[in-house]
């Protein structure tokens, strides 16, 4: 079956919503797919190339995203969740599994409490814990030392693509190079303006879902109030691919409910978009155990 995905646009509560679709084979079961803070729907494109027509994926660009990049404020974790429901609602499809990465795991978690008729089952990969907020720092201040890098791409210019590219090529979780996903990923991001090449991500909307994965008591603490077992896709390694995990090993014993599967040797973005962790995820969304 063809991997390439088709481009989708869907009108939600005040915004026009891009993403993107890999068909299924007749009768299959659907997948909607939420990203990380400044990523894009290409994120799912190596799990949708192993599901290969065994589960339509509908992966959604949120405000300020992908192709979603101009559509308009509120931003925030609970809209970002109810547009969602709206897509799933407009495609006519439900109960449908819904996956999440990163900021897409709080996203999820968020839609399957408010619409829960829409969701069957949630995996969630490497997010969904309640992100510790540093001593004596505000909100911004806290996301810029957690984010760093990502927020620091949303702010500079580069004379051409190839620039860009080797920005990427550098970062410390693609020390492995990028693989052509990876590039389609990175390179989707990027666009022409007066100043050079920039990241279409929406600065503004990256800090307002960024307070409330901080602040946003509603958010943070989403998986307490999780009652079905949901699959938990764990990377070994950091955001930067450094020793500290983004979810430290004690959380699978304090919430031994769900059911976690760690990826050896994998960072937070390899662990979706890497051989290896998107296999685990493929899995998970079918519903096999890995």
């Amino acid at each position: 079956m063809a991997t390439a995905p088709k481009i989708i646009h869907v009108d939600v509560d005040g915004a026009r919503l891009g993403g993107l679709e890999w068909e299924g084979n007749a009768g299959a079961p659907t997948l909607v797919t939420v990203h990380g803070i400044t990523a894009n729907a290409w994120t799912w494109a190596p799990m949708a190339r192993i599901l290969d027509g065994q589960m339509r994926v509908i992966a959604i660009d949120v405000r300020g995203r992908g192709r979603s990049a101009d559509a308009p404020a509120p931003y925030g974790i609970i809209q970002h969740a109810d547009d969602v429901a709206l897509v799933i609602k407009s495609f006519n499809v439900g109960p449908v599994v819904l996956a999440g990465h990163s900021m897409g795991t709080y996203i999820a978690m968020v839609c399957a409490e408010r619409h829960p008729e829409l969701i069957s089952r949630l995996v969630l990969v490497d997010g969904a814990v309640a992100i510790p907020l540093p001593a004596g720092l505000d909100a911004q201040a806290a996301l810029d030392r957690t984010l760093g890098p990502s927020l620091a791409r949303l702010q500079q210019s580069w004379p051409h693509p190839q620039a860009y590219k080797e920005m990427w090529e550098a970062h410390p979780a693609f020390a492995a190079g990028l693989t052509p996903e990876m590039e389609k990923y990175a390179m989707d991001d990027l666009i022409q303006s007066d100043q050079g090449w920039i990241s279409k991500v929406n600065e503004e909307a990256v800090r307002a879902d960024g307070a409330d994965l901080l602040l946003n008591e509603t958010v943070r603490s989403s998986l307490d109030r999780q009652t079905h077992p949901i699959t938990m896709i764990r990377a070994e390694l950091g955001i930067l691919a450094q020793p500290t995990p983004f979810i430290p090993a004690e959380y699978m014993t304090q919430y031994r409910q769900h059911t976690w599967v760690t990826i050896p040797h994998s960072n937070h973005y390899d662990v979706l978009m890497g051989e290896q962790g998107a296999r685990a995820v493929a899995k998970a969304a079918q519903g096999v155990a890995a």
